[in-house]
C-alpha cells in the first residue's frame, strides 16, 4: 500500500511538470525568406528574395543591401561591422628629396646637408620609412673664440609614420612617426684661443681629430600635399633627443650629423616627393550573386 502512494505521488509530481513546461513552450517563429532588417522606404511591408539582393560596403564597411529590382538599399543590421581598409596592402611606394638644410646653407646655416628617403605605403596607413644622408659642419659661434668643423659624414634612420586621414585620398595625408638615427663621424676644434693675462698677451691651440658614434631618435608629425600627379611637398616637424654616443676626452660635439646642433630639441624637414602607385583602390562594381548562373 506504501508503495502505491508512492507511485501515485511520483505520476501526480511527472503531470504537473509536464503541464508547466507546456504552459512555458514557445512557439517557435518561421523565420522570414527575405533578410532581416527592412528597407528604409518600406519598413514592415515588403519581403525581398535573396536572388534579387546584392551585397556592397560603405567607407566604414557596414553591408549594404541592394534590391536589383527596385534599387532600394539598406543596411545590413545583422552583419557585423568592421573597419574596411579602402587601398590595397601594396599601396604605394614614394622617395623623397630633403632641401630643408640646403636652403638653410643658402640662408647663412653653417651645418647641414640632405637626405633622400623612401616610404612604402601598407593600406595607405602605416609607412615603413628609410633615409640617407650627408652632412658637415663648419660653426663659428657668436662672441666664441674656437671652430668646431665636422667632414662630410654619412647618417641613417628607421622609422615608421602613421597616416592618420589613411581613408581619405592618398595625396593629402596628415602623419606621426618615429625615427631613430646613427651616425659615425669625425671632427676638430681649432683655433682656441687662450689670453687676458697679466701681460694681456694670448695663446692659439687646436683640439686634435676626434673620432665619435651617436644614436638619436625623433617624434615627428608632417603633411604631405599633392601638387601636380605623382609629385608632392611635404613639411615634417621633429622634436629629438640623444639616446647614446661615444665618450669624447675634450667634451661632446656641438653638433651631429643628421642632427643638428646641441641643445635644440626641435628641427624640421621640407621634401619633394615622387610616389609609385602599386595598386589601386577595389571600385568593382556590386556583385549581384548572379555572375555564375549566367556563365
Amino acid at each position: 500500500m506504501k508503495h502505491l502512494h508512492l507511485l501515485i505521488l511520483a505520476i501526480a509530481v511527472i503531470a504537473a511538470v509536464t503541464d508547466t513546461a507546456a504552459q512555458r513552450r514557445i512557439t517557435p517563429v518561421e523565420p522570414a525568406k527575405g533578410v532581416t532588417g527592412a528597407p528604409k522606404n518600406e519598413p514592415d511591408k515588403k519581403e525581398f528574395e535573396r536572388s534579387n539582393l546584392a551585397e556592397r560596403k560603405d567607407a566604414t564597411g557596414n553591408i549594404v543591401l541592394v534590391d536589383t529590382v527596385s534599387g532600394t538599399e539598406w543596411v545590413d543590421t545583422t552583419a557585423t561591422v568592421s573597419t574596411k581598409m579602402i587601398y590595397p596592402l601594396w599601396e604605394s611606394v614614394s622617395v623623397g628629396l630633403n632641401i630643408w638644410d640646403p636652403a638653410m646653407r643658402i640662408l647663412g646655416q653653417e651645418y647641414g646637408g640632405a637626405d633622400i628617403w623612401a616610404e612604402l605605403s601598407l593600406h595607405n596607413r602605416y609607412k615603413p620609412i628609410v633615409e640617407f644622408g650627408l652632412s658637415s659642419a663648419d660653426i663659428t659661434p657668436d662672441g666664441m673664440n674656437y671652430t668646431f668643423r665636422s667632414k662630410l659624414a654619412p647618417y641613417f634612420k628607421l622609422g615608421f609614420n602613421y597616416n592618420i586621414f589613411y581613408n581619405n585620398s592618398p595625396d593629402y595625408q596628415f602623419t606621426a612617426g618615429v625615427r631613430y638615427g646613427f651616425t659615425s663621424f669625425a671632427y676638430r676644434v681649432t683655433d682656441v684661443s687662450v689670453g687676458g693675462g697679466y701681460w694681456d698677451d694670448s695663446t692659439s691651440f687646436n683640439i686634435p681629430r676626434q673620432s665619435c658614434t651617436a644614436g638619436y631618435f625623433e617624434l615627428v608629425a608632417g603633411v604631405k600635399v599633392m601638387i601636380v600627379k605623382h609629385l608632392s611637398l611635404g613639411w615634417n616637424v621633429k622634436y629629438h633627443s640623444i639616446l647614446h654616443e661615444s665618450k669624447a676626452p675634450y667634451g661632446k660635439p656641438m653638433y651631429v650629423p643628421g642632427y643638428g646642433k646641441r641643445g635644440n630639441p626641435f628641427t624640421a624637414s621640407f621634401s619633394i616627393i615622387y610616389t609609385f602607385t602599386l595598386n589601386k583602390p577595389d571600385t568593382s562594381p556590386v556583385n549581384t550573386g548572379n555572375d555564375s548562373a549566367g556563365q
